[in-house]
């Protein structure tokens, strides 16, 4: 019977030293609990419009709406020493947004970015990269992949550069196909047709050691770089079956009208960013946590920049 009140004596005890132990930490001693404004800006001479995505941080501690959507009062302004414009809230898409025509990016001009929306200010600068390169060489390939239930039709690309000598680079490749294909439509037997419609697709690159979407010069100054295989999966055939024997097969007989192969040359920020959130997102559960790399002072996010060089292939 002592051994018995002994044990829940030491039970009682133990939680009344867990108790006090969370009432006894100062607050002083937490980290900032406070929201930050995060920003995330990559501006290039080639797009149309410079996009400006404002939000804000869900601070640690503490209950908070912080981070659930976009910052749409704040005063968002870019300038390039001389030339300065404030960018306008689009509320189409929940971004800050001004074109080209108004505001033109320059290959080898430093910007600088100013976000504040009455409460907190922050800042960042980057500069666009002056020389951009091309695909030196480019294949273009199909294969078949069977996923169970149909085979699929994979387009594949590979593509070669020329290192850009002398500067440290930091590459991005990105390839779109543009596509036309017929689909279904109308919605029952006596409306349905067949209709050519046009898209443009991405290719996903394979993850192959020392050959993703993002590579470096580092140590292969003006070499031939090359890339991993680029797929994208081509319309499928679809059938629709309304009964009484109206059974339609539709054959996408896709065409390609083009392929475009984009080399970014980006400045070291663009890379370091982006591989920072590759390596975050590693599944590995023995890996170290990855911080995600922040050029936003007083703030969090990315404002960097990338020149783009494009070759087009039309069949």
């Amino acid at each position: 019977m002592k051994l018995f009140q002994f044990v829940i004596l030491f039970f009682i005890l133990g939680i009344s030293a867990c108790d006090s132990l969370v009432t006894e930490v100062s607050p002083d001693n937490l980290p900032d609990i406070q929201s930050k404004l995060v920003v995330q800006s990559f501006i290039s001479p080639q797009a149309s419009r410079t996009i400006v995505a404002v939000t804000e941080s869900i601070p640690l501690f503490g209950e908070s709406e912080a981070g659930t959507g976009a910052i749409k009062n704040a005063l968002v302004r870019i300038s390039d020493g001389v030339k300065k414009a404030t960018i306008p809230f689009d509320t189409a898409t929940n971004l800050y947004s001004i074109t080209k025509e108004k505001f033109e990016i320059v290959a080898g001009k430093t910007y600088t970015l100013i976000v504040s929306d009455g409460k907190r200010t922050v800042t960042s600068t980057c500069k666009v990269p002056l020389k951009q390169t091309v695909a030196k060489t480019y294949v273009v390939d199909t294969t078949y992949s069977n996923n169970g239930f149909d085979q699929d039709t994979i387009l594949t690309i590979k593509m070669t550069w020329q290192d850009i000598p002398v500067d440290t680079n930091y590459y991005r490749i990105r390839a779109t196909v543009d596509l036309e294909y017929s689909i279904p439509d109308g919605t029952n037997a006596a409306n349905f047709k067949e209709k050519r419609v046009t898209n443009r697709f991405n290719f996903r690159w394979d993850d192959t050691i020392g050959r993703n979407d993002f590579q470096s010069d580092a140590n292969l100054d003006g070499a031939i770089f090359s890339s991993a295989i680029g797929r994208s999966t081509l319309p499928s055939v679809q059938i629709y079956d309304y009964g009484n024997g109206n059974r339609f097969v539709v054959y996408p007989k896709s065409k390609i009208l083009a392929i475009t192969f984009n080399i970014e040359n980006t400045d070291a920020t663009y890379f370091k960013y982006h591989r920072s959130l590759e390596l975050s997102g590693n599944e590995n559960p023995f890996s170290e946590p990855t911080l995600i790399y922040n050029n936003i002072e007083g703030g969090l996010g990315c404002f960097a920049a990338y020149n783009t060089g494009s070759v087009v292939y039309k069949p």
